[in-house]
């Protein structure tokens, strides 16, 4: 009877596990996730180094709303697992997009796998999975460019790549209602063009958020491009109308031949086409680039400034199939190069191809190709940190080599006592092992700190800054620390990512890789876990710092006073309250109407000392083309004071570099961070030069954020310099408290003329 039992029992607990599992099995049911090739990333392309969307399909068959949790697994720069998740509430019986984020780590494999994860709202059960593989991935030094709609009116004839620094690809295809919610997944690309196949800016599918993304996207530092349709613009009535440089009473549309200034048309039918042209007003900060003619009133590409970034509108539809049909636009210096303030030549495939065949131009790929961001690994690592007791063990090595060898053998062997070898290499080895735990005991560092590069943006008129820092933060114990970016403003969208600073093959990761969770919707915190060593941190800020905040050291008082335009120069006195002395200091004035800036050089510039800009005198062109644009046996020197920068090859020390051991001073230093500032209208490498030397040609996997292009079409004055030795000017916590920094921070200050 006892053994029949068994029977019973053990059936009831098989048939509570088939319910167990049925029920678990019917939860995965009427969940159903799907992520298309196309939605990994900006239309399905992404690149290393910088955050990533992707955009998940979920369709809830359950009669219940639910709320899930949306989780991308990857890897940080150090083989640390990210969760990166987000909360999503799913409506009963419907079909709902969620976004979720990601920040790709530098030396990531261009073929990742990633697997997707949706589960329940305690994150208790997985309620569906599913493994990807993304296959367009960008290496970091790619420039990117997104265009809405599949017309990339001119702008394929850039990404060649024989005449410029480095490589560019368009992101076609996009479209206002699929842009994502955050504005940090537009990050990985620096400029938007929209045109009318782009999906409409009054469309109720662009949401709020998409559209707080794009306007934030703008703010640190983006460039939205509107080409406007000849018809039927609907941007001026569209909550996104706040973004144009004009008004809709200020517009005017006008039937005329193509401007000559687009180029010579490739077809002999040339026809008349629909231009809309702009009315502008002193004062109004909006900035000509470009008018009928030069000698016309009527702009028709105009632009305006937005916090660190601009919208550009254009009042010609290239992307309407007249141009196209006309070839235009085209020219070796084609309407784009206006738009961006690019200095490089356009050529024809075919033209680039026989010069490179004739030995007329070089090719990319046999250039110089300098790394201008890798600098930046060097001034935050902390070499300091192990200098010191480095040297001591590799001391204590050799007295331990020749005490356990030589000295015992000799001592013993005077001694007649030989027989006592063990008992004595005993005792030598136990003696340095005491001295080796003393040593390491009293030589590691027993502090937390930070070592930072930032970039600091300030307006004069806005008391809102945009910081973007790389730091090494140490903590000497081995747990998990709470990093937090502004703790009195959790909601502000800030980023914290661990994506690491080189693409080196020979980077490590730890070998005890560890898990952590980063809010996809938020990644403004994180609970990191540290092993008593330094961690790679990138920051992305946007908020205040003139006033007293947690985690800030101090306020920063920037640069104070009035100024005005005089003889066509600008005049007035300023003075700044910064925690320290401005090196290096280079002030700029931008004339406006897309005009060359002019600037100047001054060695230092101290707290409350007296800036009297009515002294400067002899200001220098900031760059300018070649003579008729030919740029055979060119000559730097006459090309601005960028070209000045490029004649004097700086960089050298960078060709081949790996990890932080390349000797960069801060005078090397100072020459990259210019370059970086105004990378967008360098001159263009010696393109023409095919034989050794071979050219340079700079490029950015690290430091896009320091390009300023974008703000020298209007009239404005730019002042640059260096603190070379400051806190980080960003309200950062670790576990709740301040941790002393120390690092270089270039501080860039903006006045407008008004």
């Amino acid at each position: 009877m006892r053994g029949a039992c068994k029977i019973p029992i053990a059936g009831f607990i098989l048939g509570l596990l088939l319910l167990t599992t049925s029920t678990a099995r019917a939860q995965i049911d009427d969940l159903r996730l799907e992520v298309p090739q196309e939605h990994l990333g900006l239309a399905g392309q992404s690149r290393l180094g910088s955050w990533t969307p992707i955009r998940l399909t979920l369709e809830n068959r359950s009669a219940e709303p639910r709320q899930v949790i949306c989780r991308w697994l990857l890897n940080d720069a150090d083989g640390d697992r990210v969760m990166a998740q987000r909360r999503v509430t799913l409506d009963a019986l419907g079909t709902h997009h969620a976004w979720v984020y990601g920040p790709l780590p530098f030396k990531a494999r261009r073929d990742n796998h990633w697997t997707i994860q949706i589960l329940n709202d305690d994150a208790t059960v997985e309620l569906a999975r599913e493994e990807v593989r993304s296959t367009n991935i960008h290496p970091p030094a790619q420039r990117l460019i997104g265009i809405t709609g599949g017309n990339d009116m001119g702008l394929n004839a850039y990404t060649y790549q024989a005449t410029t620094h480095e490589p560019l690809s368009l992101i076609s295809g996009l479209s206002l209602t699929t842009l994502p919610d955050r504005w940090y997944g537009l990050s990985a690309i620096d400029t938007l063009v929209w045109s009318s196949a782009g999906g409409d800016p009054d469309d109720p599918l662009v949401s709020s958020s998409t559209q707080l993304a794009l306007r934030q996207w703008i703010r640190r530092g983006g460039h939205l491009v509107i080409v406007l349709p000849a018809f039927g613009q609907t941007w001026t009535g569209s909550p996104l109308a706040d973004l144009l440089p004009v008004k809709a009473d200020q517009m005017h549309r006008i039937e005329i031949r193509p401007p000559s200034w687009l180029g010579a048309p490739t077809s002999e039918e040339v026809v008349d086409v629909d231009i809309t042209t702009f009315k502008t007003q002193p004062g109004d900060g909006v900035e000509v680039i470009k008018s009928l003619s030069q000698d016309d009133t009527r702009p028709v590409i105009v632009a305006k400034r937005f916090g660190a970034g601009r919208v550009t509108l254009i009042g010609i539809d290239l992307a309407d199939q007249r141009f196209s049909h006309m070839g235009l636009p085209n020219g070796k210096f084609p309407i784009w190069n206006d738009v961006f303030m690019w200095q490089a030549p356009v050529f024809t495939k075919a033209r680039i191809d026989a010069d490179i065949s004739n030995v007329k131009m070089s090719r990319p790929a046999s250039r110089n190709v300098i790394n201008l961001g890798h600098f930046i690994p060097a001034r935050v690592s902390m070499r300091g940190t192990a200098a010191t007791a480095l040297l001591i063990a590799i001391l204590l090595f050799g007295l331990y080599w020749i005490a356990a060898g030589p000295l015992s053998f000799f001592a013993l062997k005077n001694k007649n006592a030989s027989r006592h070898s063990w008992l004595l290499f005993t005792a030598v080895v136990l003696g340095f092992s005491a001295i080796s735990w003393a040593g390491a005991w009293l030589f590691a560092p027993s502090k937390p700190a930070i070592s930072h590069f930032t970039v600091l943006t300030a307006n004069a008129d806005s008391p809102v800054v945009l910081a973007h820092s790389w730091l090494s933060i140490y903590i000497p114990t081995f747990a998990n620390q709470n990093i937090q970016i502004d703790p009195d403003h959790p909601a502000a969208r800030n980023t914290l990512a661990s994506p690491g600073m080189t693409t080196g093959v020979g980077d490590t990761s730890f070998v005890d890789p560890q898990t952590y969770t980063l809010d996809a919707g938020s990644p403004n915190a994180a609970n990191i876990p540290f092993r008593s060593t330094a961690k790679q941190l990138e920051i992305d800020f946007l908020g205040r710092i003139d006033k007293t905040q947690t985690g800030l050291a101090k306020p920063i008082i920037l640069p104070q006073g009035k100024l005005k335009i005089t003889h066509a120069l600008p005049t007035g006195k300023l003075s700044h309250g910064l925690p320290g002395t401005l090196t290096n200091v280079r002030i700029l004035y931008c004339p406006g109407q897309n005009k060359t800036p002019l600037i100047w050089q001054l060695a230092n510039w101290k707290p409350k000392q007296i800036l009297d800009l009515g002294q400067l005198t002899n200001g220098v062109p900031l760059v300018q083309r070649p003579k008729n644009g030919i740029y055979t046996n060119r000559s730097l020197t006459r090309e601005g004071f960028l070209g000045n920068v490029m004649d004097a090859k700086p960089g050298q020390k960078l060709i081949n570099a790996t990890g932080t051991q390349a000797p960069i001073s801060s005078t090397d230093t100072i020459q990259y961070i210019q370059l970086l500032t105004f990378f967008d209208t360098l001159p263009p490498p010696d393109f023409r030069q095919p034989e050794y030397p071979y050219a340079n040609s700079y490029q950015r996997p690290l430091g896009k954020q320091l390009d300023i292009t974008r703000l020298l079409a209007g009239q404005r004055l730019i002042i640059i310099g260096h603190l070379q030795n400051s806190p980080i000017p960003i309200p950062l916590t670790v576990d709740n408290n301040e941790i002393p920094s120390a690092g270089w921070t270039v501080v860039r200050w903006v006045y407008d003329f008004k």
